[in-house]
């Protein structure tokens, strides 16, 4: 039995589709109602398709929506961690341009 890596379900169409990490880049799709493998597809060096229960314009959406719903790991992002904030720099002046001081 192998081991499942779901990354989360989409709906299309109305019906809901289980997609599974295969491996790397590579991912199954399951549709919930009865449990029928829809195909595999790989997210690189770009979108592959191999469709195997159901037509490939079907598919495609369901490729799709994984994508844009972050289920696949393609889409995950590097976030540069924020930078300090760095108090901006203000020039120090020169005794000539000071401003004069102050008379009491």
């Amino acid at each position: 039995m192998r081991r499942i890596a779901s990354r989360g379900m989409v709906q299309v169409r109305g019906v809901t589709y289980r997609v599974e990490r295969l491996e790397p880049q590579h991912y199954a799709v399951v549709r919930l109602l009865d449990d029928v493998e829809m195909g595999t597809f790989r997210t690189l060096p770009a979108l592959r398709l191999e469709p195997r229960g159901c037509d490939d314009d079907l598919f495609l959406e369901i490729a799709r929506a994984a994508l844009r719903f972050a289920r696949t790991s393609g889409m995950i992002r590097a976030v540069t961690p924020p930078q300090a904030e760095q108090s901006p720099s203000v020039p120090q002046r020169s005794p000539s341009t000071s401003p004069p001081p102050a008379l009491a």
